[in-house]
């Protein structure tokens, strides 16, 4: 994450260098990111980047920051008003991810960093936002196998969570980096995890 040099900056500075690597990050993949054309169109030095930030992850992981508390921030709010069903979590996730990701200009930012994750361009399974998401991953699906799925064992809930996982991730590329409607996209992810559903609910038959 920046320095706390970078966070005592006068404010209309932080908004230009932010403005100027959303804009850099929209036009080009992961690996293509200048960092000469975000200082340059951001008006500062090289030194001070590298002041601010330590490296083009450690800057993308800044500009998530705040989709990733947003997605933090639901999952809680979920957890309290449904206590953990899960396939309506993932569900739910995934139209929420969608209608961010949509608005202009951040479109064409998530664009290739979903590009990026699906190739595993740039990843850092140490960075913040990673650990955070492990973090999430534990608390989530404790909560959702003491407060929902008691009848079943703690390996098959992660089981299920790592498909609907993966149906998710699917789903996300081929709306964002394949462009396919949507719509078409949704009703696709639906089928599949009414499927998923039969299946869950033949092992708990099992366990009674």
């Amino acid at each position: 994450m920046p320095s706390e040099r970078f966070f005592n900056l006068p404010m209309d500075k932080k908004k230009r260098i932010i403005e100027s690597a959303l804009k850099e990050f929209a036009r080009v993949p992961f690996d293509e990111i200048s960092i000469n054309r975000i200082i340059q169109d951001a008006d500062i030095s090289r030194g001070s980047f590298y002041q601010y930030f330590e490296d083009k992850a450690d800057l993308q992981t800044f500009l998530l920051s705040d989709f990733a508390e947003q997605i933090k921030t639901k999952t809680k709010r979920y957890l309290q008003e449904k206590k953990g069903d899960m396939f309506q979590f993932f569900e739910d996730g995934l139209n929420f991810i969608i209608d961010i990701g949509m608005k202009t200009p951040f479109i064409y930012v998530c664009k290739n960093v979903f590009s990026q994750m699906s190739q595993c361009k740039g990843c850092n399974q140490d960075s913040p936002i990673e650990k955070d998401i492990r973090l999430l991953f534990e608390k989530v699906t404790v909560t959702m196998k003491n407060e929902y799925y008691q009848a079943y064992d703690m390996e098959d809930v992660v089981v299920v969570w790592e498909m609907l996982l993966m149906l998710v991730k699917e789903s996300i590329v081929r709306i964002f980096i394949m462009e396919e409607p949507k719509e078409e996209v949704m009703e696709k992810y639906q089928k599949k995890v009414e499927i998923m559903k039969i299946g869950f609910k033949s092992k708990e038959k099992a366990h009674v």
